[in-house]
């Protein structure tokens, strides 16, 4: 019955294949066996890509509770004995990754024998969830469009200029800084790349620039190097503290704007562990950037929010800021 799913899901045997790691006659002799047993055909294998019968798409949406409930069985099954799952399989995106990724997985270690971490754009990450390659994401797309998830907002970050240090144009006038420097882009790939580009032509300003790359750290690189000038976030910024001394940061004049992130997982298959996740990355996005942000840009914690996170402010400990866990 998951195998029936999964190809329902994917579309074809072949892409159900490759992710079950079957061989494409093994899922379809499953595909066969299952459609002997119960005596009726689920798929049009008349059409390309193959389709649900009408007793097939009765079936996906029963089996689809039936498999929840299985899942959700062995999940209290090994509660009462807190057992560590053999393997969790997590998506985070680079600026992530970078910053706070060795925190998560030492902090939460205990709760899976292996951890697979892969890192990468949120589309792959997309795509891994849904087709149950990772179980948990880190990701700015709160996929909205799908439903069975369980999402668990852990961030909301301002978008920030970041310039070469020592420019003599006005940052103040976003429109001249486009006008006299070229901007150094994160591309059209990454959610933060195209927010960028939606929030400039709401501004009707253009821009001109030759370059562009997926990676932020990349991107804060050759800011530094005078290349250019971009819009990064908190967590960009973090994960490029190498670059800060060759850089200025600072709000953006025109228009508040921001993102959010979320830890993502398919709803009610992992018990309490998303939330775990989810309440972790909180509290380490929250001490890295009380450690790392505060001291020079006190500003950018002031846009920072952190659900369930209170953040002491300068005011209130002019010597230290500091995050407690709520």
């Amino acid at each position: 019955m998951d195998i029936f799913v999964l190809v329902a899901e994917c579309g074809g045997i072949s892409e159900a294949a490759r992710r079950a790691q079957l061989t494409q006659s093994a899922v379809s002799q499953i595909v066969a066996n299952l459609e002997q047993s119960i005596g009726v055909q689920l798929f049009d294998r008349q059409v390309r890509p193959i389709a649900l019968t009408p007793s097939g798409a009765v079936l996906l949406e029963k089996a689809r509770g039936v498999l929840l409930g299985a899942r959700e069985a062995i999940q209290a099954a090994r509660a009462p004995a807190m057992a560590a799952l053999p393997k969790l399989n997590i998506g985070l995106v680079d600026s992530l990754a970078g910053t706070i990724g060795l925190e998560l997985v030492s902090s939460l270690r205990g709760i899976a024998a292996l951890w697979s971490v892969q890192i990468g754009l949120h589309s792959q990450h997309r795509r891994a969830l849904l087709g149950r390659e990772v179980d948990v994401i880190i990701s700015p797309d709160p996929l909205e469009d799908q439903s069975n998830l369980e999402r668990h907002k852990i961030l909301r970050e301002p978008l920030i200029l970041a310039v070469p240090r020592g420019i003599n144009t006005n940052i103040d006038d976003l429109g001249a800084l486009a006008r006299e420097r070229d901007i150094v882009r994160l591309s059209s790939r990454t959610m933060l790349g195209r927010e960028v580009d939606r929030l400039l032509r709401r501004l009707r300003i253009e821009t001109t620039g030759r370059a562009e790359f997926d990676d932020s750290e990349t991107v804060l690189a050759m800011v530094a190097s005078g290349m250019g000038w971009s819009i990064l976030t908190p967590l960009c910024v973090l994960r490029g503290q190498a670059f800060w001394r060759s850089v200025t940061f600072a709000p953006m004049p025109s228009m508040i704007a921001s993102r959010e992130i979320h830890v993502l997982a398919r709803e009610r298959e992992l018990g309490d562990i998303p939330r775990q996740v989810a309440h972790t990355a909180k509290a380490a996005i929250a001490r890295r950037m009380s450690e790392k942000i505060a001291p020079d840009y006190p500003w950018i914690m002031d846009a920072l929010t952190l659900p369930g996170i209170s953040v002491a402010r300068r005011e209130e400990k002019p010597d230290l800021w500091h995050a407690n866990a709520g």
